[in-house]
């Protein structure tokens, strides 16, 4: 079937380059009055006044990836408006028109001051709660330029228009950017555009026609009709002098994941790898009637269509004034991540950054960006988050240095459960979140886990909690009379992460613990625990020195 389709579309090029099925000419554009999809026949083009021209080239058709283009609906439908915010109108919005003087000079627009843009995505207005959530945030967090761009009239389905009305919108936004920098002597870095969905390749064809552009955040770029395309056709590094992308849905369009998984910044995060979030399955929780009394209509009916899709909005919002630092680590995968071999932060290296509002105050990026970022490009940064506010998390790595005395099976396998105590307070976490772990005496095993508690490296005392896991349908896990289900703990090591500081210091604080018994392990039996006490010798309480 897929070869039949390969043949009819080259097929149909090629005759309507000859002319055979374009004889009438109906496939240009200025002999059709409505857009409606065509093949590539041969390259299109319309112009909008001042704005410039699109076309559609070859280059923006894919046999699976984006099988139909047409052109933006008329300017006067989509009807793009910019809406201006500030701390002297923090609710009542000003429309300013770059075709229309008064409006800005009668406006409070302060060309001294930085401009944040936020861009809405599909199906979606500027009336929705999290457009003036943000845009809340942002005046608290500092005295700001805050535009919503409203393409209300664009982002209407059907999908495919959709996707060529953001065409259409980054003109008018690149446009609307460019005539305040040549007139009103706005710096092109003390712009940042923040796109969700549709919004964020919306930004990224601003940023195109917007010569250093300072910043442009995606919150979870829309997939359909942009994943693995050319660069030219989605948001991509070359948009900005900082492009941060967010990704939270990135399962794939077939399983109802709508954003993309393919990073397409210079810092691309993936909280809880990016594809699913904590607190998203409707099945197992019972989430939209909880939203439902808490948020209302709206906040529900999101939570039930794309959880996944709108955690990035609510992330990023959380992040603006939030205290918590929002801490990813580039790694090759998540999986590498969670098993704690990504666990590092040193200063002036981009094996580490923030996610969220401050990505820009990442390690290395504190002064100005780095050209080491276009090294970056492709990586990916992990972390994990809560499963409702606050999302953001500490990131702790546990590391268990088991024993093999003669008398310990050669492995076991079960579930651990684990108490962390320090001044600070009491945290208990599951080091076997995924189920049960298998454990071989005389090896080392980490895992990073997360936690909203803050305990400052300052760790105490740890009670470890085992319980073997027998399963019937296993027979090499039935452990009876005849062997030996305990676990046996040489020690237990702790470290947490903070930002690194400019100083000569690495900021990870680690604390090893061991058994308060005369013996050099802990013997824990099934269903037992066991205690560690911050009485190793050496003590290892206190700050790295970098190496």
């Amino acid at each position: 079937m897929m070869i039949a389709i390969c043949v009819f579309v080259l097929a149909a090029s090629q005759a309507a380059n000859a002319g055979i099925l374009d004889s009438l000419g109906w496939a240009r554009s200025d002999k059709m009055e409505v857009t409606i999809p065509w093949l590539p026949f041969e390259n299109e083009s319309r112009c909008y006044d001042e704005l410039g021209c699109l076309n559609i080239t070859r280059s923006w058709y894919h046999l699976i990836h984006r099988p139909f283009n047409v052109f933006p609906l008329p300017r006067s439908v989509i009807n793009t408006r910019f809406i201006l915010y500030t701390r002297l109108n923090p609710t009542e919005g000003q429309i300013l028109r770059p075709q229309d003087e008064k409006t800005i000079k009668k406006s409070k627009f302060d060309p001294k001051k930085k401009s944040k843009f936020i861009i809405h995505g599909f199906i979606d207005t500027p009336l929705s709660n999290w457009v003036g959530d943000m845009r809340d945030e942002l005046i608290k967090a500092d005295d700001m330029n805050i535009f919503v761009v409203d393409w209300a009239g664009g982002s209407l389905p059907l999908y495919t228009q959709a996707t060529a009305n953001t065409r259409l919108v980054g003109l008018e936004l690149g446009y609307f950017i460019n005539y305040l920098i040549k007139n009103y002597n706005v710096e092109a870095s003390d712009v940042h555009i923040i796109g969700h969905s549709l919004g964020a390749h919306t930004a990224g064809y601003a940023g195109a026609l917007v010569p250093g552009l300072g910043r442009i955040t995606g919150l979870d770029p829309a997939e359909p009709y942009f994943q693995n395309m050319p660069a030219h056709v989605r948001l991509d590094p070359t948009d900005a002098e900082l492009v941060d992308v967010i990704h939270t849905d990135g399962k794939g369009i077939f399983f109802l994941g709508y954003g993309m998984s393919q990073p397409c910044g210079h810092l691309d995060f993936y909280p809880n790898n990016g594809k699913e979030q904590p607190g998203c399955d409707i099945t197992q929780t019972p989430l939209v009637p909880l939203t439902l009394i808490r948020e209302g209509l709206e906040e529900a009916s999101r939570v039930l269509v794309a959880c996944n899709h709108v955690r990035a909005i609510k992330l990023f919002i959380e992040s603006i004034n939030g205290q918590c630092p929002y801490l990813a680590h580039q790694c090759p995968s998540y999986q590498h991540f969670v098993s704690g071999k990504c666990f590092k932060c040193k200063p002036g290296s981009t094996d580490c950054a923030l996610m969220g509002y401050h990505a820009d105050l990442s390690p290395g990026l504190e002064n100005e960006i780095s050209p080491r970022l276009q090294d970056n490009v492709g990586n990916k940064f992990f972390t994990t988050t809560g499963r409702e506010l606050p999302f953001c998390h500490r990131l702790y790595r546990i590391s268990l240095e088991l024993a093999k005395p003669t008398t310990a099976e050669t492995w076991v396998q079960g579930f651990i459960k684990a108490s962390l105590h320090s001044p600070q307070g009491v945290v208990n976490l599951d080091l076997t979140p995924s189920g049960d772990m298998k454990l071989e005496h005389g090896s080392t095993y980490s895992m990073v886990l997360s936690h909203p508690a803050d305990l400052g490296g300052n760790i105490k005392r740890m009670e470890l909690n085992w319980e073997y896991d027998m399963n019937v349908l296993e027979p090499r896990t039935l452990c009876l009379f005849w062997c030996n289900d305990h676990l046996y703990v040489k020690s237990v090591s702790v470290e947490e992460l903070e930002m690194p500081s400019r100083g000569k210091r690495d900021a990870q604080f680690s604390s090893k613990l061991c058994s308060r018994n005369k013996r050099d392990y802990a013997d824990i039996a099934n269903r037992g625990r066991a205690i560690f006490l911050d009485s190793c010798k050496p003590p290892q309480n206190q700050s790295l020195e970098i190496s």
